[in-house]
């Protein structure tokens, strides 16, 4: 039991079953971009409703939950306003989270929902449910697909650079693998003025990345090349970079991808993955949800530092080092046997 005066163990039990409600308030105010319309002072929610098209009474209630727990402030003319919490919703904020608020109401919550067929049968949710692979999903859906990389962007950093102990001096080239629109190779080339990049991913993927790129002014630094990693990746690098990839996938797959890369690497190149690792034994919260995450949507898992470094040795690679890299990330470094 947890000491008086706070949360029982039984309310705090029933506040996860519930999370759901959560997800689903904060997709509402997200997609409907409720705290921009709050940059600017306290409104009233028959206000917001005219400007975003919203009922004024259903509007009204959503708001009062989420004023209930820290994500707007209600005062006593029912006037709403930006909190501590939803000041990271807005579109326009250094570190938005609004892109993974929508992210999670739509595809991804329905996905979850389906987590009891992955138990019982194996089958991956999402595929259950779409009738298709994540990335095959969102190769043909385009608004999806934006949404996903923007969410991936902004989830991003909750990561952090995640390479603040790693050495780049030694490397010239390096290719970002399945990097999407280069937020990533983008933050690498601005803190590396020499190093030049190589950005490689799905058409899809990239279409958003000349612009990202030019905007972090790097642009003349950074190749971007398409195609599938799991049918080549391209040589011409020193240093290949798999951020938030291979989690993606069974190990079955994974493989492949490593393999490709050890195809395309020289034999003094270096990999480095950006991944959790997780512990063998009890795990955070963060890094276990993020696990069944994985599970969810495409399949993957995360992985302990033993079974990264039997994944890689039977690809080609040895396990160098991990270097702990914040909340959320590991840096692992391997260079090719």
């Amino acid at each position: 039991m947890v000491d008086s005066g706070q949360e029982s163990d039984d309310e705090a039990l029933f506040r996860l079953m519930v999370g759901c409600r959560y997800t689903q308030t904060l997709y509402v105010v997200a997609k409907l971009g409720i705290a921009d319309r709050l940059s600017g002072g306290p409104k009233d929610a028959a206000t917001i409703a005219r400007e975003v098209g919203a009922r004024p009474d259903s509007l009204f209630r959503v708001l009062r939950a989420l004023a209930s727990v820290g994500v707007f402030t209600q005062d006593a003319s029912d006037r709403f306003a930006l909190g501590p919490l939803g000041q990271f919703l807005r579109s326009d904020g250094k570190r938005s989270l609004a892109p993974y608020a929508v992210f999670g109401g739509e595809e991804n919550y329905r996905a979850w929902g389906d987590l009891l067929h992955a138990v019982t049968t194996g089958e991956t949710p999402f595929d259950h449910v779409f009738g298709m692979h994540h990335f095959e999903y969102l190769a043909r859906n385009p608004e999806a697909s934006a949404t996903f990389n923007a969410s991936m962007a902004a989830s991003s950093q909750l990561s952090g650079y995640a390479f603040d102990g790693y050495d780049f001096s030694g490397h010239r080239i390096v290719l970002d693998v399945g990097g999407g629109r280069g937020a990533l190779l983008g933050s690498i080339l601005s803190e590396h003025p020499r190093l030049r990049g190589i950005l490689y991913d799905l058409p899809a993927a990239v279409a958003e990345a000349p612009s990202h790129l030019a905007s972090m002014g790097v642009a003349d630094r950074c190749e971007i090349r398409t195609g599938s990693a799991f049918e080549a990746i391209p040589s011409g690098a020193d240093l290949y970079v798999m951020s938030r990839l291979l989690h993606d996938f069974p190990d079955e797959r994974a493989a492949l991808l490593l393999r490709n890369c050890r195809a395309a690497i020289p034999h003094d190149g270096v990999l480095l993955i950006r991944e959790g690792v997780l512990p063998s034994g009890p795990c955070p919260p963060r890094r276990a949800f993020l696990d069944l995450e994985m599970l969810v949507m495409n399949g993957g898992r995360e992985r302990t530092e033993t079974e990264w470094r039997s994944l890689l040795t039977r690809t080609g690679f040895g396990l160098q080092r991990v270097i702990g890299g914040g909340r959320m990330q590991d840096l692992l470094e391997a260079t090719p046997l």
